[in-house]
C-alpha cells in the first residue's frame, strides 16, 4: 500500500512528501480500525486509497489556484474525505470538519490527534446551522447542488468559493441546468484520479 500511496501522490503532483505520505498512512490504517466496526466507508486497501483519499487530494492544485484567503470548510466530512487529506497537504490552511454524527465526529477528533494536524478543527453539528462563513467550501457527499444551495449561501462569505467533488459529466450538466437562473457562472474541471477509472469534476462557483 505505501508504494500505492507514493506513486498516486506522484501522479497528482504531490509526491517527494515522506511525512505526508507517512501521515496518510497512517490515518488510512486507523481509519480501517475504526471501520471494521463502524462501516464509516465500503472499501479497503487498494479500493480505500483511489477511490477516497486520492480523490480528495485531486482538488488540491484547483484550491491552491484559486488564491482563497483563510479557512476551507469541509461539510459533510464524514470519515475524513476530503477533509483530512487536504488538511495534510495544505498545511497553510485552516480545515474545519462539519460533521453531524457524534461517532464519526468522534472519529475525526481521534484522527486530528493521532495525526498531529494543528490546522483542523472539527464541529459536530449539522452544517445547515452552522452561523459562521468561510472563504472556500468544499464538499462530497452532498446532495444535488439545486435543494443545497440556500444553505450553501448561508455558509459562503461573500465573494466565497464552492469545491463540489462530482462524478461523471452527464449528471453534472442537468444539476447546473437547474440553477443557472440562480448562478451565473460555475467552471468544471475534469481531475484525474490515480488508479481510479471513473469521471471526476471538480464544479467550481460563487453561491
Amino acid at each position: 500500500m505505501v508504494k500505492l500511496i507514493n506513486r498516486g501522490l506522484e501522479e497528482l503532483g504531490l509526491g517527494g512528501t515522506p511525512d505526508r505520505a507517512e501521515l496518510i498512512l497512517k490515518y488510512i490504517n486507523e481509519l480501517e480500525r475504526w471501520n471494521r466496526i463502524y462501516g464509516f466507508v465500503k472499501a479497503e486497501g487498494c479500493e480505500l486509497v483511489s477511490r477516497h483519499v486520492l480523490d480528495s487530494l485531486s482538488a488540491v492544485a484547483t484550491i491552491k489556484s484559486l488564491e482563497h484567503h483563510g479557512t476551507i470548510c469541509d461539510l459533510g466530512s464524514g470519515a475524513g474525505f476530503p477533509g483530512i487529506p487536504l488538511a495534510i497537504f495544505l498545511t497553510e490552511s485552516e480545515l474545519v470538519l462539519i460533521e453531524r454524527a457524534a461517532r464519526r465526529a468522534a472519529f475525526l477528533r481521534n484522527t486530528v490527534i493521532l495525526l498531529g494536524l494543528k490546522n483542523v478543527r472539527v464541529i459536530e453539528k449539522d452544517f445547515r446551522h452552522i452561523k459562521e462563513r468561510y472563504p472556500l467550501v468544499t464538499f462530497r457527499a452532498l446532495s444535488a447542488l439545486a435543494s443545497e444551495l440556500k444553505n450553501l449561501k448561508k455558509i459562503t462569505a461573500e465573494g466565497g468559493k464552492v469545491v463540489a467533488y462530482k462524478g461523471r459529466l452527464e449528471r453534472i450538466l442537468p444539476e447546473l441546468s437547474a440553477l443557472h437562473q440562480q448562478i451565473s457562472h460555475f467552471t468544471i474541471r475534469r481531475v484525474k484520479v490515480p488508479f481510479l477509472f471513473e469521471e471526476r469534476h471538480l464544479v467550481i462557483f460563487s453561491p
